[in-house]
């Protein structure tokens, strides 16, 4: 796909899946499928049994899961263990600017 139709195909995806929409039915060609598989590993997709269309789109009913309890605590735990190598490399750096202002 090009630039602008990423752009114009994510902000359809934004518009479909909006205010905690997590299921949709969608006509998608290939190329647009594989791009939400690769955007959105954890999607599930359905094809619907009717056939391909003239414009080579096929119906699928597309599951885009929200977040995981789960996966928001490991990305807090991350993020939390982040932070205190940081407070302790900033502790470091205080002690030798210390050091070095007393020679």
């Amino acid at each position: 796909m090009k630039l602008n139709e990423v752009e114009r195909f994510e902000e359809f995806l934004s518009e479909s899946f909006g205010d905690g929409v997590h299921i949709r039915e969608l006509r998608l060609s290939n190329e647009e499928t594989e791009y939400i598989k690769k955007t959105y590993p954890k999607a599930i997709f359905n094809k619907s049994f009717q056939k391909e269309t003239l414009d080579g789109k096929n119906w699928y009913k597309v599951t885009l899961l929200p977040p995981t309890k789960k996966d928001n605590q490991d990305e807090i735990t991350a993020i939390q263990q982040e932070n205190l190598r940081l407070k302790q490399e900033i502790e470091v750096l205080r002690r030798t600017m210390k050091v070095d202002k007393g020679k």
